[in-house]
């Protein structure tokens, strides 16, 4: 059973999943220094995912009675290869490092960086 609330639906956890995902995307996306289109081709996203979460996820903090609740906890730190080698290095709370082969689909991700979270190995 997963620390989520115990009655959560799949598109629901599914939602949170993506909503993490994407909000990790935003920070890296700020600290890269690239155009959003220049950003989203590097990184394999769809431009229009990355503004429909942007919107969905700004409109959500801007408003005050959930900033709290939304409010992203301390994850794990994200190292994207400056050239492009072929995955990406996730140096976890704990000190070691995950490496993640480029071409793992979105999907796979999202349930890999969840697992770590619920195990509190990040």
């Amino acid at each position: 059973m997963s620390k989520l609330e115990p009655n959560m639906s799949k598109i629901e956890k599914s939602d949170t999943d993506q909503r993490q995902f994407w909000q990790m995307v935003l920070e890296t996306f700020k600290s890269s220094g690239h155009s959003i289109r220049q950003f989203c081709r590097q990184e394999g996203l769809p431009e229009a995912s990355f503004y429909s979460w942007r919107k969905k996820i700004t409109k959500t903090l801007t408003s005050d009675s959930d900033k709290e609740a939304i409010k992203p906890k301390p994850f794990i730190q994200v190292s994207l290869p400056k050239a492009k080698s072929g995955g990406l290095e996730l140096v976890l709370v704990s000190g070691q490092t995950l490496r993640i082969p480029s071409g793992m689909d979105r999907q796979t991700l999202i349930h890999v960086l969840s697992a770590l979270g619920e195990t509190g190995l990040c």
